[in-house]
């Protein structure tokens, strides 16, 4: 029977892309929420 073994990285150049693709995804959600804080900001500023 064959032996079972994980599969990993060969190095650490092989992880970073991974983690470079990530990146715009959380500055997108990160200006995305910054902009929703802001417009109900002002939303409540000027309602009454």
């Amino acid at each position: 029977m064959a032996k079972f073994k994980p599969v990993r990285p060969k190095s650490k150049s092989d992880a970073t892309p991974q983690m470079k693709a990530g990146l715009p995804c959380i500055v997108f959600l990160v200006l995305g929420l910054i902009l929703v804080v802001i417009l109900l900001y002002l939303v409540v500023r000027y309602a009454s």
